[in-house]
C-alpha cells in the first residue's frame, strides 16, 4: 500500500494537532509537581530498560572466552542434550523438599489447616497418650526396677515423638508445647544433658514461652546437681562422660554456670534470676576464681537491689575486693572501693550491721593500713630517685592522713632527715647541658589582645 506525500502530511498536521490538545488539556488538569514526577518516572523508566546503560549485557558474559567463565549453548545444542530423557525421569530426579512453597501451603500452616499440621495433631495425641501411660506405669511401679525401667523407656519414646510432632509444624504453639513435653519426658528418666539442649532450642524459638517458670526451675535444679556432683570430683574440658545421661559430655562445671547465666538474662526478673547470679559467684569463689566473682557480686549489689542476698553479696563483694588487691605496686582501686562499701554496708544494713560491726572495724584498718603501706611504697620510690620533694609531699600525706598506722612514725622521722636535701637531683655535667640551646616556648597561632575580652 502507498500513501501519497499530501495524505502523509494531512496525517502528520492532524496528529501534531491532536497531541497540543490532548498535552493542553493534560496541563490544564494537572498540577505542576504531579507532572514533573511523571516526567521523572518516565525518564528513570526509559533509563532502566535502556540496554545502552548497562555495562555487560547478556551476549558479552555468555561467549567461550568470557572472564567469567560461561559459555553459551544454541537452542539446538541444548535439545540434542536433553531428547533422550523421559518426562518421568526427569521428574523423579527433582527431590520434593526441594520444591518452592505456595502462598496457600504457608497460609494454610500458618492457620493450622492441612496435611502437615493435622499429622502433628495426631502424632502430638498419641505421644500425649503415651506420656500420661509412662506417669501411670511409674506410679504404679513402686520399687520394682523392671517396671520403672519400662516406663523409662515409654517416657523417652513419648519424647521422640513429641519431636516428631514439634517437626511437622514449624513455629506455632504445637512445637512450643512439643518441645516442652519432650523435655518433660527426658527430665523423667533423668536425661539432664538432653533437657538442657531442648530448653536452649525451645527458648530461642520461642523465648516468651508459658513454661518460662517451670523451665527456669528445672534449669537451676540442673545447675544445682552439676556443680555438686563437680564438686566431688572435678570434670575438665578433655575430661569426657560417655556413659552417665544425667551429666554433660565434658566441662561440667562451665555448662553449670552457661545455665546459670543464662537464668538471670533469659529472665531478669524472675525470683530465680538473683539465686542464680549468688550461686555463680560462691562457686566461683569455691574454685579459686576471684574476678568473676566479683564480676557475679557486682551484678547482683547493682541489678538486684530488692534481693534477699543483698547483705551477704556486700559482704562477700568486700571480702573478694581484698583478694583481689595485689599489693603496693598495683592500682589501689579495690582499696577505695573497699572503703565506699563498708559505709554503705553500714549505711543500708543498719540491723545486720551492728551484730558485724568487729568485722567491719577490722576490714576497716586494714584498709587503712594497706593504703599508708601503698604511700610509703610511692615515697620511697621518689625518694631512691632522689626526687626529694616528690617524695615528702608522699611522707607528708601519710604522716597527716594515715596517723593511726605504724607508718605515721616513720614518716615523720624522714620528713625530718630529708629536711635539708634538695627537692631535685643536681645534675652532674651542667655544663654539657647548658651546651644545648634552651626550648622556646609555644607560641599561640593566633595572637590575642591583653585588651580582649572573654565573652
Amino acid at each position: 500500500m502507498y500513501v501519497s506525500i499530501e495524505t502523509y502530511s494531512c496525517w502528520t498536521r492532524k496528529s501534531k494537532m491532536t497531541n497540543e490538545r490532548l498535552w493542553n488539556r493534560f496541563a490544564t488538569l494537572t498540577p505542576y509537581s504531579w507532572r514533573l514526577g511523571l516526567c521523572a518516572a518516565v525518564v528513570m523508566c526509559s533509563g532502566a530498560g535502556c540496554s545502552s546503560l548497562m555495562t555487560r549485557n547478556a551476549n558479552a558474559l555468555l561467549v567461550p572466552s568470557s572472564e567469567y567463565g560461561a559459555t553459551w549453548e544454541s537452542p539446538v545444542a541444548q535439545y540434542a542434550r536433553v531428547r533422550h530423557l523421559q518426562s518421568g525421569n526427569v521428574a523423579s530426579e527433582a527431590p520434593p523438599e526441594q520444591s518452592p512453597e505456595t502462598v496457600e501451603t504457608v497460609i494454610a500452616r500458618a492457620i493450622g489447616v492441612g496435611e502437615q499440621t493435622e499429622e502433628a495433631r495426631n502424632i502430638f495425641a498419641a505421644a500425649e497418650r503415651m506420656y500420661q501411660d509412662a506417669r501411670g506405669l511409674r506410679e504404679a511401679a513402686g520399687h520394682d526396677e523392671k517396671e520403672l525401667r519400662r516406663a523409662g523407656n515409654l517416657f523417652v519414646k513419648a519424647s521422640k515423638r513429641y519431636l516428631e510432632a514439634a517437626g511437622h509444624w514449624k513455629d506455632s504453639a504445637l512445637e512450643e508445647d512439643a518441645l516442652f513435653m519432650a523435655s518433660e519426658g527426658y527430665y523423667a528418666v533423668e536425661y539432664y544433658a538432653r533437657v538442657s539442649e531442648l530448653y536452649r532450642e525451645l527458648l530461642k524459638k520461642h523465648e516468651h514461652t508459658r513454661h518460662l517458670v517451670t523451665i527456669q526451675r528445672n534449669r537451676f535444679a540442673i545447675a544445682q546437681m552439676w556443680l555438686q556432683a563437680d564438686k566431688q570430683r572435678e570434670q575438665g574440658f578433655w575430661s569426657f562422660n560417655l556413659t552417665d545421661e544425667s551429666m554433660p559430655f565434658n566441662n561440667r562445671f562451665d555448662k553449670a554456670m552457661a545455665i546459670l547465666r543464662s537464668i538471670r538474662d533469659d529472665d531478669p526478673t524472675s525470683d530465680l534470676a538473683d539465686d542464680a547470679t549468688m550461686l555463680m559467684a560462691h562457686s566461683y569463689l569455691q574454685i579459686n576464681k576471684p574476678e568473676k566473682a566479683h564480676e557475679a557480686l557486682t551484678d547482683l549489689v547493682k541489678l538486684f537491689p530488692s534481693s534477699e542476698h543483698q547483705f551477704l553479696a556486700h559482704t562477700l563483694l568486700l571480702q573478694t575486693k581484698m583478694i583481689l588487691y595485689r599489693g603496693p605496686e598495683y592500682s589501689g582501686v579495690y582499696l577505695d572501693e573497699g572503703e565506699k562499701l563498708i559505709r554503705a554496708i553500714r549505711r543500708q544494713f543498719p540491723d545486720q550491721a551492728p551484730q558485724e560491726s568487729e568485722n567491719w572495724d577490722k576490714f576497716a584498718k586494714e584498709i587503712r593500713y594497706l593504703k599508708a603501706e601503698r604511700e610509703w611504697w610511692v615515697a620511697k620510690f621518689y625518694e631512691r630517685k632522689a626526687e626529694i620533694g616528690a617524695a615528702r609531699v608522699y611522707y607528708r600525706e601519710i604522716a597527716q592522713n594515715y596517723y593511726d598506722t605504724p607508718f605515721a612514725d616513720r614518716a615523720f622521722a624522714r620528713l625530718n632527715e630529708l629536711k635539708h636535701r634538695p627537692a631535685k637531683p643536681t645534675q652532674p655535667i651542667q655544663w654539657l647541658v647548658d651546651l644545648f640551646p634552651d626550648d622556646d616556648p609555644v607560641k599561640p597561632l593566633i595572637a590575642t589582645s591583653p585588651d580582649s575580652v572573654i565573652r
